[in-house]
């Protein structure tokens, strides 16, 4: 918390103009700390009772990005800080760019296990171990492959730890059926810790999930304590079912460190559609209809939204009209059918799977950057433009939207936009043929003094 000179906190405010055609013409405040401006509509910190008293959002507390990131070449194997290019800076104006350092704060990683699902928890020690071996192997590989073309035989099986296709129906149904009841048992919404790992999209794609693992570590170990994984496990990749198979061991062994958000592919009809249901069918034949019925009903339990640290909100699509509040998301009950998501009482809900952002910088429509607006993606989905996440932010005390859902062609795997209050992350490599990059997230604490001495 940052207070005003008189003592008051500051409070998070992002205020349009009340016509769209007064945008062009409302002046900017002026950064009673840096000197910088704030543009109309955007979330700035100030006092309640000092008249004039405006702080840009660089300068006030909250959420920072950095200007950098860490590029991992899967060729060469060699990691470098990179700085972040402009081509992923979607900005209304240039803004002088703040370098800090940081540090992460230690989280206690949770190892607890639920009496009733020991032989659960047990295979899926065992799944996270395999897996540990197996990102060590990609990381030893001697050529890169994207996940389509990787060779890699009887890979459910080396993960499972069995021989057998009866013996994997068994150990991934205790497990589907264990995570189920762990889903039901918590909220819509879920608190995190940072420091944190943010995965986006996998779809399917093992291998680049062992890549990032054996990148930027394994979640559970002190490299990533804790990870949120943003939805859209599954359809579409090679891997469908393993990556299933991993995330819900990643669950199951550490309940408290690792998230599991809905994505809109996390939804039986899209299944049926993109290729999960097939998957499933492949690969355990006459268990396949009953494995895919129970992953599907453990879908419709998966918690919507994550919340970091109480300021960052992470969901697959977007905020859709952003005209809802973070304690509505508390009250959503589960189990959520894709006909439950369809009521137009629900149309916030479906909006948090499907909606996307508009892209604010000036390669952008100059009419139609702000508001929102319909979608190609169907009826009830919507695209939201700057001003919505700024307002949705001020009002709910957040300063981040990280979202999911889209892949850019040629693409480095995350862009930043809506004045550094979005950021979109992707997870899987050359998705549909796209060929972009994949990216991870990284949330961690300034330590204390390093900000300047006004914060």
């Amino acid at each position: 918390v940052a207070y005003c000179t008189c003592g008051k906190p500051l409070r998070r405010v992002a205020k349009l103009p009340g016509h769209a055609a007064l945008l062009a013409c409302s002046s900017a405040l002026e950064c009673i700390r840096c000197g910088e401006d704030i543009l109309p509509g955007e979330l700035h910190f100030k006092c309640r009772d000092c008249k004039g008293t405006h702080v840009c959002k660089d300068c006030g507390p909250g959420v920072y990005i950095e200007q950098t990131f860490d590029f991992f070449d899967s060729l060469t194997h060699e990691r470098d800080v990179q700085e972040i290019p402009a081509r992923v800076l979607h900005q209304r104006k240039a803004r002088q760019q703040r370098r800090r350092a940081s540090t992460t704060r230690g989280v206690t990683l949770d190892g607890g296990h639920l009496d009733d699902d020991l032989l659960a928890m047990k295979m899926a020690d065992q799944v996270v171990q395999n897996a540990v071996v197996m990102a060590s192997e990609v990381m030893s590989e001697g050529s890169d492959v994207y996940d389509k073309e990787w060779r890699d035989e009887g890979t459910l099986c080396r993960l499972l730890g069995t021989s057998s296709e009866s013996q994997s129906f068994d150990a991934m149904r205790l497990m589907v059926e264990a995570v189920t009841r762990m889903h039901m048992r918590q909220e819509t919404l879920q608190d995190v810790k940072a420091p944190c790992k943010v995965y986006g999209d996998i779809h399917g794609q093992l291998r680049d999930l062992l890549m990032l693992f054996g990148t930027f570590g394994m979640p559970g170990s002190p490299e990533s304590p804790t990870a949120v994984f943003n939805g859209d496990f599954v359809d579409r990749g090679k891997h469908q079912v393993e990556v299933v198979c991993l995330l819900f061991a990643l669950k199951l062994v550490h309940p408290s460190n690792v998230f599991l958000n809905r994505g809109n592919h996390e939804d039986q009809n899209m299944n049926v559609k993109y290729g999960f249901h097939k998957a499933c069918l492949a690969a355990f034949n006459d268990y396949g209809q009953s494995l895919f019925d129970s992953i599907a009903a453990s879908f419709n339990y998966l918690p919507l939204a994550s919340l970091i640290e109480e300021k960052i909100l992470v969901v697959h699509g977007g905020i859709g009209h952003g005209n809802w509040a973070i304690d509505d998301l508390r009250k959503v009950k589960r189990p959520l059918k894709h006909s439950d998501l369809q009521q137009e009482k629900n149309q916030w809900l479906w909006n948090l799977l499907w909606s996307d952002p508009i892209e604010d910088d000036e390669r952008a429509s100059t009419h139609k950057v702000f508001g929102v607006h319909s979608s190609p993606r169907g009826k009830l989905a919507v695209k939201f433009g700057w001003n919505v996440t700024q307002a949705f932010c001020a009002r709910n005390g957040l300063d981040l939207v990280i979202r999911s859902h889209q892949a850019k062609r040629c693409g480095l795997g995350f862009d930043v936009m809506h004045n550094e209050s979005l950021i979109r992350v992707f997870s899987a490599r050359d998705y549909e043929g796209h060929n972009n990059d994949c990216a991870v997230l990284s949330v961690f604490d300034l330590a204390e003094g390093e900000r300047d001495a006004s914060d």
